[in-house]
């Protein structure tokens, strides 16, 4: 007898019985499915151990005594196939022998039910069985899951160790990079800050360092109580006729070798410094006496004198020099630079070629300064100033698309004299602000006259003092001249100094927003003598910057000016910010200038600056051509 049966369910045991007796396997299938267990059956070895193969049973209920193969070597073959060796085996025999259970169990089986079948026991031992098959079953599949999971946490591993790998290696590149970013961003603020702290022609500290080490220098002697200070203002004589006669380059120059001549005066402590244009400034630090303050100026006196040779030049110079000296002049380096100054002008009075120390007779020059701010007001009331324009041009095309407005003083019967002469005393004094005012209302009126008259696209520079920027109704009066003269605003652009920028405020950024806002174009004029610092041209809004001519006068010949120049431009490109170089005075600088992107231009080798008359025919020309004078000569003839 034989049954049939499917794959068994989820849960559910199957027996498989083989057992040629059918009374026996119909006393065992009636009782096993009647607890629910699925039942398979087999007559014969042969055909049990494909019955094992195709249902898998959960146990195998295996009679020993059975014709063809018996029991025991059924029980063997399946211990023998990889499919069937797990599955339990309970041997039913009448044998009771001890050697024929000892033969079972070294056949593979577990158990033993004898002939007859006590059902009870049957059911006992397999429910016994089954259990432990269902938990061997169990524990296979947890092996199993185990071995998974396993199998799956060593490629998770192998995958995070891998991307480990690969996101170490893009850190260390991205590290490098930051790195080297990190590095050029610390080697352009060193750069930055030295030239904020260094003057661009000689090397030497600005005035903003030589005041710091001129208050450390007071500091140490507040300290030591019986040192004194002394602060040297050094002024070339007769400088400007050497600069106009031969030519800024020849005077730059000499400058270089002034500056290396004051050092070989000084001790070990002491400080040299620039404080603009001919001016140099030494602090002496560490005094017992001020004769030891008059012997350093008599040795510069005497150094200066020997001559200088200046490329084929041999130039003679001399200089006045003005001390002021801590604590009995001034208990800070901004009231020695004062004194020393005041004692320089004394000493030019005194006929050059000598030094002064301050004294309280100095006021007197104050009163000096005072006639020539009234000269000033009257000349502003006689309508003896003008204004001349220097083009601004565009280095590819040679189209002026633009001009900077200068100022002259023409006092009765004299010529024309160039505003640096009187600028600093009109910034002192104040009557820089009616004379800027001047200044702006007659530059935009001429621009307006130039774009009615064919050129609508000109616009015009003015520069704005540093004393007219503090006005409180400077941005009304702006706006007010633009309505006036019907200029748009964005015609105008207001060139500021560096000076201005030193110490940003809130109120300064106001103004220049204020500005902005209305249309108006804010440059830096001189850009890289003064203060120079990323976070004001990030923070304030700066349209242009004018690279001083000091750089570019040196491009072609010093390569620390072509990299400060080259260094100006990349910074303007990468702030967005428009570009014009001042001091253009050969094809060489034009050259170097557009092949590094600067494009825009202002300096002799296109004209100098010009009467508004003469300015009208250059524009008529429409395109301007390099002339290194004489043409504008001729126009204005």
């Amino acid at each position: 007898m034989t049954t049939s049966v499917a794959p068994q369910d989820v849960g559910t045991p199957t027996v498989l019985i083989v057992d040629d007796t059918p009374a026996n396997v119909g006393i065992l299938v009636e009782y096993l499915e009647g607890r629910q267990v699925r039942v398979a059956v087999a007559q014969e070895g042969e055909e049990g151990l494909a019955r094992a193969e195709f249902v898998q049973p959960d146990l195998i209920l295996l009679d020993v005594m059975m014709p063809g193969m018996d029991g025991f070597e059924t029980c063997r073959r399946l211990k023998a196939s990889p499919r069937t060796r797990d599955i339990p085996v309970i041997f039913m025999t009448a044998l009771s022998e001890t050697h024929d259970k000892v033969a079972g169990f070294a056949a593979g089986g577990v158990d033993y039910v004898t002939k007859p079948f006590q059902i009870d026991e049957v059911w006992a031992r397999v429910t016994t069985h089954l259990a432990l098959r269902s938990a061997q079953k169990r524990l296979a599949e947890q092996n199993a899951q185990l071995r998974r999971a396993e199998a799956e946490l060593l490629a998770a591993n192998d995958l995070l160790e891998q991307r480990v790998a690969e996101r170490t290696a893009e850190l260390v590149r991205t590290n490098a990079r930051l790195e080297q970013k990190i590095a050029d961003y610390n080697q352009a603020e060193r750069r930055i800050d030295y030239m904020a702290h260094h003057d661009a022609l000689t090397g030497l500290p600005n005035r903003l360092l030589l005041e710091d080490r001129v208050n450390q220098a007071v500091a140490q002697a507040r300290r030591h109580q019986d040192e004194m200070v002394a602060q040297l203002h050094i002024d070339l004589d007769h400088f400007k006729t050497i600069n106009d006669s031969l030519g800024e380059r020849i005077g730059d120059r000499l400058l270089q070798a002034v500056a290396s001549r004051l050092q070989q005066c000084t001790r070990e402590g002491d400080s040299l410094g620039c404080l603009g244009g001919n001016a140099f400034g030494i602090c002496l630090a560490a005094l017992r006496c001020s004769n030891d303050a008059a012997l350093v100026a008599g040795k510069i006196l005497e150094t200066l004198s020997r001559p200088f040779h200046v490329e084929d030049h041999e130039l003679h110079v001399s200089a006045s020099i003005g001390l002021g000296l801590f604590p009995s002049d001034g208990s800070d380096a901004s009231a020695l630079l004062r004194a020393a100054n005041a004692a320089m002008y004394q000493a030019k009075q005194k006929g050059r070629n000598t030094y002064q120390f301050f004294t309280p007779a100095l006021h007197e020059a104050a009163k000096r300064r005072m006639a020539a701010t009234s000269q000033l007001r009257q000349a502003l009331a006689h309508d003896e100033f003008s204004v001349y324009y220097q083009p601004q041009v565009d280095m590819e095309s040679g189209r002026i698309f633009s001009a900077e407005a200068l100022l002259r003083w023409t006092p009765p019967g004299k010529a024309a004299r160039s505003c640096a002469e009187f600028i600093a005393i009109a910034e002192e004094t104040g009557i820089i602000v009616p004379i800027g005012e001047w200044v702006l209302r007659q530059a935009c009126a001429q621009l307006r006259r130039w774009r009615d008259g064919g050129h609508p696209d000109m616009r015009i520079a003015v520069n704005l003092s540093a004393r007219q920027f503090t006005q409180a109704n400077l941005t009304e009066f702006v706006a007010q001249v633009l309505r006036d003269t019907g200029v748009p605003a964005d015609a105008l652009e207001l060139e500021l100094t560096e000076s201005l920028t030193m110490q940003p405020s809130d109120d300064n950024l106001a103004v220049m927003r204020r500005l902005s806002a209305m249309g108006v174009q804010l440059s830096i004029d001189d850009f890289g003598t003064g203060y120079s610092s990323l976070a004001y041209l990030q923070n304030f809004p700066i349209h242009a910057l004018k690279i001083d001519r000091s750089f570019v006068i040196g491009i072609n010949e010093q390569a620390h000016d072509a990299a400060i120049v080259t260094a100006i431009i990349a910074m303007a490109h990468s702030l967005h910010l428009n570009l014009i170089a001042e001091g253009v005075d050969s094809p060489e600088h034009v050259s170097f200038l557009t092949a590094h992107g600067c494009l825009a231009a202002q300096g002799y080798y296109y004209s100098q600056a010009v009467p508004a008359e003469v300015m009208t025919r250059l524009l008529d020309q429409r395109n301007l051509t390099p002339n290194g004078g004489a043409r504008v000569g001729a126009i204005a003839r």
